[in-house]
């Protein structure tokens, strides 16, 4: 029922404006984070790594030794995509997440966009990535030589863990499998080494423990019916996402991208 005020009502505001968007837009929108101390000072000249680190309590008030990363750009998934959203990141948005969709669909790697198949998504970065050694498969530890080297290199990695509520690597035995892309590295005063990461749940760089990574990338075992999507079928290799064609200790190691890292020099 209205309510009639004795007083006259002030006019109304002018109609809002909205400029068109995509889905992905829509989903979430960076978190503003105003740093009024001089924590994360260091990385003043690069406002998603200084917010990163700010937001994980990394290098907040001593520089790291070292830091390099891609500034990739995010995308927000829709569905259970975060496997070719990461991809797609990757490849800079071109082939879309979308289409990705479409041809993993018509490969049966997948029913809605999940892949709890490493194989099946390095086979499409395979495809997607030119030139000879571009990608291959990582099978074992996460936190090795070979990976730590890759990184430092300049390549990044395509990796699945466990995403806690607040999307960090946790340890859930497979239940909340999640993918992400990642970027670079830094390494703080200690030597405790740091990965940086994009994925689908947010536009915030994540800065993760190569080491909890690691051991979220190992205990990847079981599946469990996302809660998300109580009523959908979801497509698994034969063997489980702790077999051979799972998720259980593989990532997917990438070389040669086109485009130039960001070496951040820390007096």
């Amino acid at each position: 029922m209205s309510h009639i005020s004795q007083v006259a009502p002030p006019p109304p505001p002018p109609p809002m404006v909205r400029s068109p968007v995509t889905p992905d837009a829509t989903k979430e929108l960076p978190v503003a984070v105003n740093i009024t101390t001089d924590e994360c000072s260091w990385a003043w000249e690069y406002p998603e790594l200084q917010k990163g680190c700010y937001l994980s309590r990394v290098c907040q008030y001593a520089p790291p030794k070292h830091c390099q990363y891609y500034p990739v750009k995010s995308i927000l998934q829709v569905g259970p995509t975060c496997g070719l959203v990461a991809l797609s990141m990757l490849l800079n948005g071109h082939p879309p997440a979308a289409d990705l969709l479409k041809e993993a669909i018509t490969k049966e790697y997948t029913l809605n966009g999940e892949l709890f198949s490493a194989q099946y998504l390095f086979d499409l970065t395979r495809k997607h990535m030119t030139g000879p050694g571009a990608c291959q498969l990582h099978e074992g530890p996460l936190n090795c030589k070979k990976v730590r080297e890759l990184l430092k290199a300049g390549g990044c990695l395509i990796v699945p863990y466990d995403a806690d509520v607040n999307h960090a690597p946790c340890l859930k035995s497979g239940h909340r499998a999640h993918w992400a892309l990642i970027v670079g590295y830094l390494v703080d005063q200690q030597d405790r080494y740091y990965v940086l990461a994009r994925h689908g749940k947010t536009r915030n760089l994540a800065v993760w423990s190569l080491d909890t990574l690691s051991e979220s990338n190992a205990n990847l075992v079981e599946f469990a019916q996302p809660k998300g999507y109580p009523d959908n079928d979801f497509l698994l290799p034969p063997d489980g996402i702790g077999g051979s064609l799972g998720l259980n200790e593989r990532c997917i190691l990438v070389n040669g991208l086109p485009q130039q890292a960001i070496h951040i020099r820390c007096p």
